[in-house]
Protein backbone atom coordinates (compact mmCIF):
# COMPACT_ATOMS: atom_id res chain seq x y z
CA UNK A 1 0.00 0.00 0.00
CA UNK A 2 1.53 3.90 -0.88
CA UNK A 3 1.98 6.27 1.72
CA UNK A 4 -0.76 8.27 -0.62
CA UNK A 5 -3.61 5.24 -0.19
CA UNK A 6 -2.86 4.89 3.20
CA UNK A 7 -3.15 8.25 4.08
CA UNK A 8 -6.79 8.63 2.29
CA UNK A 9 -7.79 5.44 4.08
CA UNK A 10 -6.65 7.32 7.98
CA UNK A 11 -8.79 10.44 6.81
CA UNK A 12 -11.41 8.47 5.62
CA UNK A 13 -11.81 6.49 8.62
CA UNK A 14 -11.18 9.32 10.59
CA UNK A 15 -13.74 11.48 9.06
CA UNK A 16 -16.09 8.37 9.39
CA UNK A 17 -15.66 7.91 13.24
CA UNK A 18 -15.74 11.92 13.63
CA UNK A 19 -19.03 11.66 11.61
CA UNK A 20 -20.68 8.73 13.26
CA UNK A 21 -19.48 10.23 17.01
CA UNK A 22 -21.52 13.11 16.15
CA UNK A 23 -24.70 11.37 14.64
CA UNK A 24 -26.62 11.99 18.47
CA UNK A 25 -25.33 16.15 17.89
CA UNK A 26 -25.89 16.71 14.51
CA UNK A 27 -24.68 20.30 14.20
CA UNK A 28 -26.35 20.33 10.64
CA UNK A 29 -29.62 20.33 11.89
CA UNK A 30 -32.28 22.76 12.01
CA UNK A 31 -34.11 23.97 15.52
CA UNK A 32 -37.18 21.79 15.86
CA UNK A 33 -39.98 24.04 14.30
CA UNK A 34 -41.87 23.42 17.67
CA UNK A 35 -39.88 25.80 19.47
CA UNK A 36 -37.71 27.27 17.26
CA UNK A 37 -39.21 31.03 17.74
CA UNK A 38 -40.13 30.40 21.04
CA UNK A 39 -38.29 33.95 22.63
CA UNK A 40 -41.29 35.65 20.07
CA UNK A 41 -43.49 33.93 23.08
CA UNK A 42 -45.48 34.87 26.24
CA UNK A 43 -42.56 35.30 28.49
CA UNK A 44 -43.55 34.26 31.86
CA UNK A 45 -40.75 35.53 34.09
CA UNK A 46 -40.71 38.96 32.30
CA UNK A 47 -39.84 41.50 34.89
CA UNK A 48 -38.66 39.06 37.69
CA UNK A 49 -34.64 38.43 38.16
CA UNK A 50 -35.06 34.53 37.88
CA UNK A 51 -32.58 32.67 40.06
CA UNK A 52 -32.58 30.18 43.33
CA UNK A 53 -34.30 27.69 43.97
CA UNK A 54 -38.04 28.71 45.35
CA UNK A 55 -39.38 25.08 45.09
CA UNK A 56 -36.13 23.64 46.63
CA UNK A 57 -36.00 20.47 44.14
CA UNK A 58 -33.63 21.74 41.74
CA UNK A 59 -30.43 20.64 42.88
CA UNK A 60 -28.08 21.05 39.93
CA UNK A 61 -30.49 20.82 37.48
CA UNK A 62 -31.83 24.15 35.07
CA UNK A 63 -28.27 25.43 35.67
CA UNK A 64 -29.16 25.05 39.78
CA UNK A 65 -29.82 27.32 42.15
CA UNK A 66 -27.11 29.91 40.99
CA UNK A 67 -28.37 29.59 37.57
CA UNK A 68 -30.57 32.38 36.02
CA UNK A 69 -34.23 30.77 34.11
CA UNK A 70 -36.61 32.33 31.79
CA UNK A 71 -39.21 30.45 31.17
CA UNK A 72 -41.75 31.34 27.96
CA UNK A 73 -44.92 29.42 26.54
CA UNK A 74 -46.63 29.17 23.14
CA UNK A 75 -50.19 30.36 22.75
CA UNK A 76 -51.36 27.43 22.96
CA UNK A 77 -50.68 27.14 26.56
CA UNK A 78 -51.13 30.43 27.69
CA UNK A 79 -53.97 30.68 29.23
CA UNK A 80 -53.24 27.38 31.04
CA UNK A 81 -50.14 28.49 32.14
CA UNK A 82 -51.00 32.18 33.20
CA UNK A 83 -54.31 31.06 34.96
CA UNK A 84 -55.02 30.03 38.69
CA UNK A 85 -54.62 26.58 39.68
CA UNK A 86 -55.32 23.70 38.31
CA UNK A 87 -53.14 24.51 35.77
CA UNK A 88 -54.38 22.01 33.19
CA UNK A 89 -52.57 22.53 29.82
CA UNK A 90 -53.90 21.27 26.42
CA UNK A 91 -52.38 19.20 23.93
CA UNK A 92 -49.82 21.16 21.98
CA UNK A 93 -48.68 23.58 24.73
CA UNK A 94 -45.33 23.85 24.76
CA UNK A 95 -43.22 25.30 27.55
CA UNK A 96 -39.44 26.37 26.95
CA UNK A 97 -37.08 27.00 30.01
CA UNK A 98 -34.12 29.25 28.73
CA UNK A 99 -31.14 28.87 31.15
CA UNK A 100 -28.03 30.29 31.97
CA UNK A 101 -25.00 29.60 34.36
CA UNK A 102 -24.77 33.32 35.62
CA UNK A 103 -26.18 36.82 35.37
CA UNK A 104 -23.64 38.51 33.01
CA UNK A 105 -25.07 35.81 30.13
CA UNK A 106 -28.72 36.17 31.25
CA UNK A 107 -28.39 39.46 30.80
CA UNK A 108 -26.76 39.26 27.65
CA UNK A 109 -28.77 36.69 26.68
CA UNK A 110 -25.40 34.46 25.46
CA UNK A 111 -24.51 31.08 26.00
CA UNK A 112 -27.84 29.81 27.50
CA UNK A 113 -29.22 26.69 26.99
CA UNK A 114 -32.84 25.47 26.79
CA UNK A 115 -35.50 22.49 27.85
CA UNK A 116 -38.61 21.87 26.51
CA UNK A 117 -41.53 20.54 27.91
CA UNK A 118 -44.26 19.36 25.58
CA UNK A 119 -47.97 18.77 25.88
CA UNK A 120 -48.23 15.85 23.11
CA UNK A 121 -51.70 14.13 24.29
CA UNK A 122 -54.67 14.92 26.18
CA UNK A 123 -56.02 11.80 27.68
CA UNK A 124 -58.18 13.83 30.20
CA UNK A 125 -55.86 12.86 33.43
CA UNK A 126 -52.63 14.31 34.35
CA UNK A 127 -50.20 12.01 33.63
CA UNK A 128 -46.72 11.83 32.86
CA UNK A 129 -47.32 10.20 29.08
CA UNK A 130 -49.23 13.16 27.85
CA UNK A 131 -45.40 14.90 28.16
CA UNK A 132 -42.61 14.74 26.48
CA UNK A 133 -39.05 16.42 27.12
CA UNK A 134 -36.25 17.56 25.05
CA UNK A 135 -32.81 19.51 25.49
CA UNK A 136 -31.22 21.73 23.58
CA UNK A 137 -32.75 23.46 20.61
CA UNK A 138 -31.86 20.75 18.02
CA UNK A 139 -32.75 18.06 20.81
CA UNK A 140 -35.47 15.34 20.37
CA UNK A 141 -38.70 14.89 22.08
CA UNK A 142 -39.16 12.13 23.92
CA UNK A 143 -40.63 10.42 27.34
CA UNK A 144 -38.19 11.19 30.20
CA UNK A 145 -38.60 9.24 33.09
CA UNK A 146 -35.43 11.76 34.82
CA UNK A 147 -37.79 14.76 33.82
CA UNK A 148 -40.95 13.47 34.73
CA UNK A 149 -39.65 12.06 38.00
CA UNK A 150 -39.56 15.89 39.08
CA UNK A 151 -42.08 17.59 36.90
CA UNK A 152 -44.47 14.75 39.14
CA UNK A 153 -43.74 17.33 41.90
CA UNK A 154 -45.68 19.92 40.25
CA UNK A 155 -48.59 18.53 40.88
CA UNK A 156 -48.93 18.17 44.82
CA UNK A 157 -46.67 21.16 45.30
CA UNK A 158 -48.78 23.70 42.89
CA UNK A 159 -51.92 21.65 41.44
CA UNK A 160 -50.24 22.68 38.33
CA UNK A 161 -49.95 19.88 35.37
CA UNK A 162 -46.17 18.82 35.22
CA UNK A 163 -45.44 22.44 34.71
CA UNK A 164 -43.48 24.54 37.62
CA UNK A 165 -43.37 28.16 36.80
CA UNK A 166 -47.23 29.19 36.35
CA UNK A 167 -48.54 32.31 37.96
CA UNK A 168 -49.18 30.66 40.76
CA UNK A 169 -45.68 29.30 41.23
CA UNK A 170 -44.62 32.99 40.78
CA UNK A 171 -46.99 34.71 43.02
CA UNK A 172 -46.66 32.35 46.02
CA UNK A 173 -42.53 32.58 46.06
CA UNK A 174 -43.41 36.39 45.75
CA UNK A 175 -41.36 36.55 42.54
CA UNK A 176 -44.07 38.59 40.71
Amino acid sequence: MTHSVLKAVVVVGATSAFITGCASINPFAKADPRWADFKSWTKITEGTEPTGDPSKLLGVVHKGEEGYRDVYVNDIGKEALLGPAPNNFPEGSVVVKHQFDNKADWESGENGDVTVSIKAADDGTRNKDNWIWAAGMKGKAGPSDFCSGCHTAALSLYDSDYVFTTSGFLEKHELK
